[in-house]
């Protein structure tokens, strides 16, 4: 700006000088001259019209647009380079998240046939024994029996939670792989319950303090739905560790009356499949729930979140599925998401 405002002064100075020049040279009669000044004069004005409205619009962006300070810039770039180191650290803990969960697998195989085998092969046993043992007192028959019977109990409880850890690795995975979109249709209901448990374990590992109440409202009528299994599967355990976390952040502020709830619900009309993830926590501002859909934008303490999940969710929901993500919220009582998945056309 100080360079232009120097230059429109110097050609003011000039033409003042042409003009001067001019007149003086026609005066002296001549005409050459005075020709050439006059000329030199009209390109100066030319050049004094072209370079004001460029000022006037420097004039007018520097006021609407104020410059960030060197302080401001500094600490907006440290922020973003905070936001890129915790994106890096959660990609390696989810590398390695992965890896390990692939090699608990092949083991928990393992544990799962060799309980179903021996389940069988106790049945063969207690088929073996019934002979010999009705030679046998009742005492001694009785406890021989009774320890055949509790040996296949706890095979059967074994191969019931190696089941259940089979399906958290196999969500595990689920959520660490980086293909392509495969939709297919599935049952929400059943897909809801999975993550609120494994959403559920998981936060329990890491507080055994947590003590929440889970409420289900789930519409046992409601149709298989075309969706990515991996994807809305990390919209539900992305909102439902929210709301664990709000819910339990405000019961350990509150007295022992509180109970932290979460309720899971679903519902159908003609179009669309409704799910409802809702929990009893502090809630969300009117003035912060227009921004929680924006990138990096988060309530949570610094090294706890990173702004990134709601706005993964809402793409997911919304640009991939061609659905709807709603937020409701009473400040001190309750939010409330709401996932608005269209039907199949076929059903």
């Amino acid at each position: 700006m100080k360079r232009e405002h120097l230059a429109k002064i110097l050609l003011l100075l000039i033409v003042l000088i042409l003009i001067g020049s001019s007149g003086y040279a026609y005066f002296q009669h001549n005409a050459g001259l005075a020709l050439i000044l006059s000329v030199a004069t009209f390109i100066s004005l030319v050049l004094i019209y072209l370079l004001m409205p460029q000022a006037k619009v420097d004039q007018i962006s520097s006021k609407d647009s104020p410059q960030l300070t060197q302080a401001q810039y500094e600490q907006n770039l440290k922020d973003a380079q905070h936001q890129l180191m915790i994106q890096e650290k959660l990609a390696s803990v989810g590398l390695l998240a992965a890896g390990i969960a692939h090699e608990i697998k092949n083991p928990l195989n393992f544990i799962n046939n060799f309980s179903d085998m021996t389940v069988e092969m106790l049945d063969e046993l207690k088929q073996e024994l019934e002979n010999p043992l009705n030679s046998c007192d009742n005492e001694t028959k009785e406890a021989i029996n009774s320890i055949v019977e509790d040996v296949v109990v706890n095979c059967k409880k074994i191969n019931e939670h190696g089941k259940r850890a089979e399906s958290i690795i196999k969500n595990m995975l689920i959520q660490a792989r980086t293909s392509a979109v495969e939709k297919a249709p599935l049952d929400l209901n059943a897909l809801l319950e999975e993550y609120l448990n494994l959403s559920y374990h998981g936060m329990r590992a890491q507080n055994n303090k947590l003590n929440v109440k889970i409420d289900k409202l789930l519409d046992n009528t409601l149709p298989q739905v075309t969706v990515d299994q991996q994807s809305i599967g990390r919209v539900f355990l992305n909102i439902i560790n929210n709301a664990l976390y709000a819910s339990n952040q405000k019961s350990e502020k509150e007295n022992n009356n509180f109970m932290p709830t979460i309720t899971i619900a679903s519902e159908q009309d003609p179009e669309y499949v409704k799910i409802k993830i809702k929990d009893n926590g502090n809630g969300i501002p009117e003035e912060i729930r227009k921004k929680i859909f924006e990138p990096f934008f988060t309530t949570k303490p610094a090294g706890q979140g990173t702004g990134l999940g709601l706005p993964i969710c809402y793409d997911i929901v919304v640009k991939e599925h061609g659905g709807i993500l709603e937020v409701n919220s009473q400040p001190g009582e309750f939010t409330e998401f709401i996932i608005t998945l269209p039907k199949d056309k076929s059903t």
